[in-house]
């Protein structure tokens, strides 16, 4: 994305005087001692220190020099490379956003592009603040094993409060976001198959998604989806190839009617092109895993442009070639040999993801459920979170009404509103005007566009609704 200049000083916490206690050795990991193994307890007379008081005496210098003796022990370094962090977070944004923006811009006209930059520019900016808040966390000592994510980032800017608001929209999230794969697979398999003695309506073809879909949920070790996940992106590059190919061969109708602006219907661009740079609750780990944390900016700089070049693309190529005949996903619109290969292999692509994006909604329900956390108990409640998702997804089978409602009440609240916000909490006191400034517009602007798209997607859900029915 386009480089947000440095606005204020850098979010920094002061250092704090504190005594570090010992550290021991486990594994690759460092913890800190128990009191009973790190007392001191005086000696009548000079002893030869012990192996083990000796590893403990290397890791608190070690950990003191490093960290400048305060109580967080030092950082592990990890080993992703600049390229391998860029291809991750794209890898996290790039999705079925990407496939809805003709859609998106049959909503909103050309201007339509326009929003697509601007809501890149601003969660670019949010995705660095974020990280600047975790580090803040992180070197509070607040979350155990210096593990930070975006509900201790909201514990620690609005208390409990917080944590539990911004873990009801995230869970929310994930919710509608499986309900969007469920609409994904049904609606892919029937334009791949059609009506087929085993189903005869994608609504049909949901139940048969539902049977490949939720026995992925009763894995013990969801690692083993792992070996799917470049399925996404294979699936996201073979269908831009395929879009691009009949652009550029013309083999589409021309003369497609297209528009500059549809003010009355703009707002629902507004959740879609969101929903395509969505991923910051992913972002802070992503920066711990690399070489190097503080290329991170540079990271997310490379990333987004990526991203909103490839949207920028899609979406214009998509709305020119077919104008406002442009259906939910782009693959829709293709035909012949192209369109059965664009469903195949986005056919995989909702059953490697779905355990995966249920997984965090799946661990709050069974740690409310006596004995949900193992066992039968365990498939009981993942099987009834599935079932209940399948349950909200045929009842709204409209993927780009759904994803623009998400987008716009969901995503803009976690990527776009909440960040600057617990920014300005954590770091307020060290931002300058200029910062502090930004800040509440950045958010003022995604309480805005929450505001209108909001509105907007739920109208046209209800509308779709009343014409189906």
């Amino acid at each position: 994305m386009l480089q947000v200049k440095q606005l204020g000083r850098s979010c920094v916490p002061a250092p704090q005087r504190t005594y570090l206690r010992p550290f021991v050795l486990t594994g690759r990991a460092l913890r800190l001692a128990s009191p009973s193994s790190s007392a001191s307890r005086p000696a009548p007379h000079i002893a030869t220190p012990s192996p083990k008081q000796l590893r403990q005496l290397q890791v608190r210098t070690k950990a003191a020099a490093d960290d400048g003796a305060t109580s967080v022990p030092a950082e592990a370094t990890g080993n992703s490379t600049f390229v391998q962090a860029v291809f991750n977070v794209v890898n996290v944004m790039m999705g079925v956003g990407l496939l809805s923006l003709p859609f998106a811009l049959k909503s909103s006209g050309w201007v339509g592009l326009i929003v697509l930059w601007v809501m890149g520019i601003a969660t670019n900016y949010t995705a660095k603040v974020l990280c600047e808040c975790a580090e803040v966390v992180r070197k509070r000592g607040v979350a155990p094993g210096g593990a930070v994510g975006y509900e201790e980032i909201a514990e620690a800017s609005f208390g409990k409060i917080g944590r539990l608001l911004i873990s009801a929209i995230i869970y929310v999230e994930l919710f509608g976001t499986c309900a969007l794969l469920f609409i994904l697979e049904g609606d892919n398999m029937f334009k791949l198959f059609g009506a087929s003695p085993l189903a005869s309506s994608p609504a049909m073809y949901m139940l048969v998604a539902a049977a490949l879909m939720i026995p992925t949920v009763w894995l013990p070790d969801l690692r083993t989806l792992s070996f799917l996940g470049a399925a996404g992106v294979t699936a996201t590059c073979t269908v831009s190839a395929a879009v691009a190919y009949t652009f550029l061969s013309g083999s589409f109708a021309p003369g497609a009617p297209t528009a500059l602006a549809n003010w009355a219907t703009l707002p629902l661009v507004l959740g879609i092109c969101t929903f395509c740079y969505s991923g910051h609750g992913v972002f802070p780990a992503i920066q711990k895993s690399m070489k190097d944390p503080k290329q991170f900016p540079q990271v997310l700089n490379v990333a987004y442009l990526v991203v909103a070049l490839m949207c920028t693309l899609m979406g214009a190529a998509g709305y020119y070639m077919y104008g406002t005949g442009a259906l939910d996903l782009v693959t829709f619109n293709l035909s012949g040999v192209l369109a059965a290969l664009c469903a195949s292999v986005i056919l995989v692509n909702p059953i490697a993801k779905f355990a995966l994006t249920m997984e965090p909604v799946s661990a709050a329900v069974q740690s409310v459920v006596p004995g949900g956390r193992q066992g039968f108990m365990r498939l009981v409640a993942r099987t009834a979170l599935a079932i209940a998702i399948l349950m909200a997804a045929r009842s709204l089978p409209f993927l780009a009404h759904l994803m623009a409602l998400v987008g716009s009440f969901m995503t803009i609240s976690v990527s776009v509103t909440f960040p600057p916000l617990c920014h300005q909490v954590l770091c307020g006191e060290r931002n300058g005007p200029l910062r502090t400034a930004w800040n509440y517009f950045v958010a003022l602007l995604g309480l805005v566009c929450t505001y209108f798209g909001t509105a907007a997607s739920m109208k046209s859900l209800a509308a779709k609704a009343a014409g189906v029915a």
